[in-house]
């Protein structure tokens, strides 16, 4: 006989069974759902993190002609204001987040040099804007079943960090050559009011160097620490041995105001285009061509002269318990290409030939250096200023452009007259002692008795379109100089 009170029981915990583990479910389904659409929100977070911290960096730049501290002030508000405007575009609903509230953001990494900003808590530069850190304001995600069960909203948000390197196909070296300088395929460094071309005769009154006075921006890609004030020789010799060690840009008419050197010292971001003019670099020339030296390393470890070469070619024996100083000895024409066209570059072995080479290729836009040309001691750029600013010494030079150069001759010992030197050393000729009156393109005598120091360096003038393209781009002045990674 069937029992069916008993059949109505079970039946009944069946169906209380079934609701309850229906609600279970549908509390699953509801977690899932609102779980994924914060994982979306989440997503959605981290991608505006990541391109606001890139767009921070991009544009901390100071504004044309600023001066003094309010430059580092405007290259602030303009990566972070760039920042809130590039990640809110990247969200669904920006009116959602706050980037006023320090407590929805949080703090940047602490021991790692951020500084939070003025305009937001949510963004943060390092000393040298060669850092930025992004971060969302925490946003409750609404929920949608999850309502069901008490809990309105999911708290999401996310950051990034975002890294500038320096990135340059040969150094900036510090010395001067006038706006019209690739007119000349050689050239004697020095600066006056009539720039004079050619070997660097007449030292040392006529030979008087110019250079341009950059500070120190403080790069760990070039191991430099940051000098904005103080001790030009010192900055001077460490721009001469490793090159300028921050983003140079182009004064954009050759005159009137532009970004100058010292106020943006040291927004790695700032691309100057303006540097003071000095009238001479003394000592600072030998130091940082041939000795190098250890201040204002990261690391505190010393750096070589320019073009010192322990193996190379022996100029002189320091004197003054200075050691004995060997330079390079590499020619410009062991850079040169196989297979370039035409007679004017085959079979180089002397500088004349060279200069002959170099007067052809840019007269015909050929390429004829390989792409070893980037790793050569003596390659690099020099500042090309407008021809005004060289009749007013120590003012403030509009950079019109970068000149790609190859140091050659080093001259020592020089007194006035023509070319009256103890030493000079032209890299891929052979010794010959004495040195003759008026000479070109030698290596004349005898290094080991001689203390003389070093006065001059002539240069080939080069030109962007006779360099392959891995030495040339990017190149001083042009956006490529500098890379932009994410680093968190």
């Amino acid at each position: 006989m069937i029992d069916r009170k008993a059949l109505d029981r079970e039946s009944g915990a069946t169906a209380l069974l079934v609701a309850m583990s229906m609600l279970v479910l549908m509390g699953f389904a509801a977690l899932a759902i609102d779980i994924g659409l914060a994982m979306n929100e989440r997503r959605q977070d981290q991608s505006a993190a990541d391109v606001g911290s890139l767009a921070a960096l991009q544009f901390a730049q100071p504004n044309l002609g600023c001066s003094g501290s309010a430059c580092l002030s405007q290259a602030e508000a303009n990566g972070a204001n760039e920042a809130i405007d590039v990640a809110s575009a990247s969200l669904d609903d920006p009116t959602l987040a706050d980037w006023s509230d320090g407590a929805l953001c949080g703090a940047p990494p602490s021991g790692e040099g951020f500084n939070v900003t003025s305009v937001s808590p949510c963004v943060a530069f390092t000393n040298g804007f060669d850092r930025a850190w992004v971060k969302i304001p925490t946003i409750a995600s609404p929920n949608s079943f999850g309502k069901l069960f008490g809990s309105d909203s999911t708290n999401v948000s996310a950051y990034a960090i975002a890294d500038q390197d320096f990135e340059n196909p040969g150094p900036v070296l510090p010395f001067l050559l006038p706006g019209n300088a690739g007119s000349t395929d050689y050239n004697c460094l020095k600066t006056g009011p009539n720039p004079s071309w050619g070997v660097c005769e007449d030292l040392p009154t006529v030979g008087n160097f110019g250079s341009m006075d950059f500070f120190l921006y403080g790069n760990i890609d070039r191991n430099s620490t940051q000098k904005c004030t103080g001790d030009t020789n010192g900055r001077l010799i460490s721009n001469i041995a490793r090159g300028v060690d921050h983003p140079l840009g182009l004064h954009p008419t050759g005159s009137g105001a532009g970004i100058q050197e010292p106020d943006n010292c040291p927004n790695l971001g700032a691309e100057p285009d303006m540097a003071q003019g000095q009238a001479g670099v003394g000592s600072a020339l030998e130091d940082g061509l041939i000795y190098g030296g250890s201040s204002y390393s990261l690391d505190g470890s010393l750096y070589d002269g320019l073009l010192e070469d322990g193996s190379g070619f022996l100029v002189r024996n320091g004197g003054g318990g200075k050691p004995l100083v060997r330079v390079d000895d590499t020619p410009l024409w062991d850079f040169l290409a196989s297979g370039i066209p035409g007679p004017d570059c085959a079979g180089v072995n002397t500088p004349a030939e060279m200069l002959t080479c170099v007067a052809w290729a840019k007269a015909n836009s050929v390429v004829i250096f390989d792409d070893s040309i980037i790793t050569a001691q003596r390659f690099g750029f020099t500042p090309k200023v407008a021809e005004p600013d060289f009749l007013s010494p120590g003012a403030f030079y509009h950079i019109v452009g970068y000149q790609p150069v190859y140091a050659d001759t080093t001259y020592y010992g020089c007194s006035a007259g023509p070319n009256q030197c103890d030493i000079i050393h032209t890299p891929g000729v052979a010794n010959a002692d004495p040195c003759p009156p008026d000479a070109q393109w030698v290596t004349c005598g005898t290094a080991g008795p001689h203390t003389a120091a070093l006065n001059a360096v002539t240069a080939y003038v080069l030109s962007a379109d006779i360099l392959p393209d891995v030495a040339r781009s990017p190149s001083p002045g042009d956006d490529g100089q500098r890379r932009f990674n994410l680093s968190e």
